[in-house]
């Protein structure tokens, strides 16, 4: 098995994982009842989605080893320190869900304007790819950020609408990456 098709393998197992997360939270208020949305707490569920999503890109960045730009250890780090953030904002105040989610955002857009900048400065045709999908990464996430003052019920939906997004961006980005590094499909395409 070649190296970017290992690395195309290992990034989609990666991001459908995050994708099936979103999927889950999107799904838990059918699974409970929208009565019984009361019980659960907001707070746990954002930790264990940096937990898993700490640990997908830790999986990514051993499998893989080192890339140029080291996306992957740098949203692990990020991960992790949102969710530590999370747990010891808990104990000050109620709207630690809200306060976390919202430096995250931030916290991933920072790496991935770090990528998008790598791959300007070496003119390479994804740096559009990358800036697209930081754009829509950060929009969504803003977006996601404000509406998060509602119930539980409503903050489950947009934690799950947030991640899923998450998912198919990094499914489209993993996907566009491998397609523009492979000779088959750079030979279909004509050029003026």
């Amino acid at each position: 098995m070649t190296k970017n098709k290992k690395r195309f393998i290992i990034s989609i197992i990666g991001a459908t994982i995050i994708f099936l997360l979103g999927i889950t939270y999107i799904s838990l208020p059918t699974y409970y009842g929208i009565d019984m949305m009361d019980n659960i707490e907001i707070n746990n569920l954002f930790i264990s989605f940096s937990i898993i999503y700490a640990t997908v890109n830790l999986g990514e960045f051993l499998t893989l080893g080192s890339n140029p730009n080291n996306e992957s250890i740098y949203k692990c780090i990020s991960g992790s320190i949102i969710g530590l953030l999370n747990i010891i904002l808990s104990n000050y105040t109620a709207r630690s869900f809200m306060i976390s989610f919202a430096i995250f955002v931030f916290m991933i857009t920072a790496v991935k304007l770090f990528t998008v900048d790598y791959y300007h400065d070496r003119k390479d045709a994804y740096y559009y790819i990358e800036g697209l999908c930081l754009a829509i990464f950060f929009i969504v996430g803003l977006i996601t950020a404000l509406n998060l003052f509602g119930s539980s019920f409503l903050q489950t939906m947009m934690l799950g609408f947030f991640i899923t997004i998450m998912g198919i961006l990094r499914i489209f980005n993993v996907s566009i990456k491998t397609m523009l590094k492979s000779k088959r499909f750079l030979h279909k395409i004509k050029l003026k």
